[in-house]
């Protein structure tokens, strides 16, 4: 019996030395008993400081401890009769303040005793304080994120409920950033995100709130209205258009702002931070790089948006969309070398609506690479039938956009086009933007590959407005460049438009491509760039866009006059 008494004693002793936590043993009074390795650890007083000597009250927080004395057990309150647990603060030997939670419960035969189990918090404090901060701030730029600003927000707004002032919400959104990813990678985008953001902190008053919105947005809130918030636009504008430098090329970066204003614009959170969106949207869809506050008339428009988009994903399946045709002519001859294909849109009660207004939604909404499918698959039958009708038929141009560049299926896509409408692939031609090349270069430089020896020719169509390096027409297999039509309109009366578009000419020729100048609406324009060299130009001056059977009938005296023998051959109309 003795024997498995001192086997259960050392038991005992053996689990309170190796017990996790801070264990003691004290009297009805809170006098130590015993403590056990950890418990010393916690406090910082050694066992033969705190045993005999210290009750366990002595160790909390003397402020705390008078305002709750009552919920503890000792020589001045009731004793203790159940388990009690509460979150208290210690005070260790150096001082310091722990946050703790302390578990009592009475036990012993006659005598009364308590064992308590004490557990040091601080750790998980701190592991809470670490995933409030991951969940409210953003991880690239370290900016509070949209659920910290909104909870921001919503205390704005009761304050400004009680006091009755105003203040504004502006959602900035840097411009083009996509355009950056794809030409420099997500080290540059990532770097212009975190330089935009510490350009901001820098700016907004330090009672304004200045968070990540993710992607490519940011969100401040100021108390301030009137000039005061648009001479904070304008400074923002300015300080986010200085100058980045990343990897010794000089990057300028533009931005757009919407403004909403508290009480005028709305009343709460949501309907402030949708009425800045709407502001910013239209901001955006005109194009340019400033300042917008809301209106109504705003609200009304992305309403108008959000009902193109909705008619926008019936009008494949209505055949509302249908395709035209722009000649590109050669300058020395002037015969049509390529036709380009233009996308149309003619709704049953809207009647025509502009690919400017329903192209951005097609691509902002993902339906740009169903509606690009369709246009190369129905560009490629309608060559194929003007061929066997006329027998001439120059190269079709197809645009191809990013997002359809970037699928993994797009060569089996236009393989399946041409195989479908029997068309050999020289008479067609795929036209990208200097994005694609830039952003996934070897996936990019493959698929080039693949079409050319497929047998398909490769444009890049507004060439020089991107931010791209001249370098990677050496790497990839192009066959022409289109010259965007900004250059062209500013030639005749900017001589360094003039001398960029002679050396893009020169440049391209260097390297074995030919040149399409866009947007030729006059004589002077057609004859400087047939002085300068140009091979083709396009545009107004030589042609409009031209409907499938307009552009049969424009190629059949063509062939009449030409001949038989050279039947067949691409872009000899």
């Amino acid at each position: 019996m003795q024997s498995d008494r001192a086997t259960s004693t050392a038991v005992y002793d053996a689990a309170l030395a190796a017990a996790p936590y801070g264990v003691f043993t004290c009297a009805a009074d809170g006098t130590f008993e015993e403590v056990n390795p950890a418990y010393e650890q916690l406090t910082g007083y050694p066992a033969d400081e705190l045993i005999g000597r210290m009750t366990f009250h002595a160790l909390h927080d003397p402020a705390e401890l008078t305002k709750r004395s009552g919920e503890l057990p000792g020589a001045t309150t009731e004793p203790l009769h159940s388990r009690y647990e509460g979150e208290w603060f210690y005070v260790r030997s150096n001082h310091v303040r722990t946050p703790v939670m302390l578990a009592l419960a009475p036990f012993g035969e006659g005598r009364l005793r308590y064992v308590g189990i004490v557990i040091d918090m601080s750790r998980y404090a701190q592991s809470e304080a670490r995933l409030w901060y991951v969940s409210h701030h953003d991880n690239i730029t370290r900016l509070p994120n949209q659920n910290l600003f909104t909870e921001r927000l919503d205390l704005t707004i009761a304050r400004g409920r009680r006091s009755g002032s105003g203040f504004s919400v502006l959602v900035v959104e840097l411009n083009q950033m996509r355009k950056l990813r794809d030409a420099l990678g997500s080290n540059a985008a990532e770097l212009v995100l975190q330089i935009a953001g510490e350009r901001l902190r820098g700016l907004v008053p330090y009672d304004g709130t200045i968070a990540s919105l993710g992607g490519m947005q940011f969100a401040l809130l100021v108390d301030a209205t009137g000039p005061a918030v648009d001479a904070l636009a304008d400074a923002v504008l300015a300080r986010i258009g200085e100058p980045i430098n990343f990897l010794d090329t000089t990057l300028n970066v533009k931005a757009s702002i919407g403004i909403a204003g508290f009480p005028s614009d709305g009343d709460d959170a949501p309907t402030l931070m949708r009425r800045a969106s709407v502001a910013l949207s239209s901001m955006k869809g005109a194009g340019m790089n400033g300042v917008q506050r809301f209106s109504p008339s705003l609200e009304r428009q992305a309403a108008r948006r959000f009902e193109l988009e909705t008619m926008l994903r019936d009008a494949i399946d209505r055949d509302q969309l249908h395709l035209v045709y722009q000649p590109q002519v050669t300058l020395a001859t002037g015969h049509i070398a390529q036709v380009e294909t233009l996308l149309r849109w003619q709704h049953p009660s809207r009647g025509l609506i502009s690919p400017a207004e329903f192209v951005p939604v097609a691509e902002e909404t993902g339906m740009i690479e169903r509606i690009g499918e369709w246009v190369m698959r129905n560009a490629c039958r309608d060559a194929s039938r003007i061929l066997r009708l006329t027998g001439k038929l120059p190269r079709v141009a197809v645009n191809v956009s990013p997002q359809q560049f970037r699928r993994q299926n797009l060569l089996a896509m236009i393989e399946s086009a041409l195989h479908d409408a029997a068309l050999d692939p020289s008479y067609l031609e795929v036209e990208i933007t200097e994005g694609v090349l830039l952003g996934g270069t070897d996936e990019a430089l493959k698929t080039l590959h693949a079409l050319r020896d497929l047998g398909v020719e490769v444009a890049v169509d507004d060439f020089g407005t991107g931010y791209s390096s001249l370098a990677y027409l050496t790497r990839f297999p192009l066959n022409r460049l289109k010259i965007d039509r900004s250059f062209i309109v500013r030639m005749a009366d900017d001589a360094q438009s003039a001398a960029l578009v002679g050396a893009i000419i020169a440049m391209a020729h260097a390297l074995k491509l030919r040149v399409t100048a866009e947007g030729v609406e006059t004589p002077e324009q057609a004859q400087r760039l047939a002085e300068l060299g140009c091979d083709e130009a396009q545009g107004f001056w030589f042609a409009r866009p031209l409907n499938a059977t307009a552009l049969r009938n424009l190629l059949e005296p063509m062939s009449a006059e030409m001949g038989d023998g050279d039947e067949g051959e691409p872009g000899g109309a």
